[in-house]
């Protein structure tokens, strides 16, 4: 018996050894993977947006949202100019009807283009939440006086949508300076107006409604 205890050992450290290598070989057993760029984890779950590019680097959510607006700010500008190679020049400045007459020509040659027009077609989904969130954000600071003096309800009979005049009875009041000043800049053909608790983008020339969001104005207090 004596004999066999040196045998025996030696035959259980053989095992041992072999054990350890088997298991240093089971998937897991390495240190945890590298994850890749984007993809799902603790801070980012299945379904979100990533959080950086292709390349890896970092992605700016409200400058590529401004970006998609300007971008359709610029489609739109396109038939604006075509619609205004349609309409004939003013022959007078300084004639009331003439001008109106040109203007109402410029919002139907409009019209016609974007006949299919709907809204959010300017105001990109996309930086929908930040318009939402700077005005909403803007109209906190307001005394309730000063939000009544910038809301006004509309007519029972009047109803405004994108792609339709905006109506002539209604009065084109200044928009809030420090509310203007944090929204993205509009070239000279457009502007921004607030109606009822909408947001509308106003064709100066045309005086035409060619995009809306609705209800992102807060309500009055009582």
């Amino acid at each position: 018996m004596t004999k066999l205890l040196p045998a025996s050992l030696a035959l259980v450290s053989m095992l041992a050894l072999a054990c350890g290598k088997t298991d240093s070989a089971q998937p897991g057993a390495a240190g945890p993977a590298e994850a890749k760029p984007g993809a799902p984890s603790a801070t980012n779950p299945p379904g979100s947006p990533p959080t950086v590019d292709a390349s890896g680097q970092p992605i700016n959510a409200q400058g590529a949202a401004t970006l998609e607006f300007k971008k359709r700010v610029d489609a739109y500008l396109k038939i604006h100019n075509e619609a205004e190679g349609k309409v004939p020049n003013l022959k007078r400045t300084d004639d009331p009807k003439e001008i109106s007459d040109r203007e109402r020509a410029l919002a139907d040659a409009i019209m016609t283009l974007r006949a299919g027009a709907k809204p959010g077609e300017i105001f990109a989904l996309e930086y929908q939440p930040y318009f939402i969130k700077i005005i909403q954000d803007d109209f906190k600071g307001r005394s309730a006086a000063d939000r009544k003096a910038l809301v006004s309800e509309l007519p029972k009979n009047i109803k405004v949508d994108i792609n339709t005049v905006y109506p002539t009875t209604l009065p084109l009041e200044t928009f809030p300076p420090a509310l203007l000043r944090k929204l993205p800049d509009l070239p000279p053909e457009l502007e921004y107006r607030i109606v009822a608790r909408s947001l509308i983008l106003r064709d100066v020339k045309a005086n035409l409604i060619v995009d809306i969001l609705r209800d992102v104005v807060p309500t009055i207090p009582s």
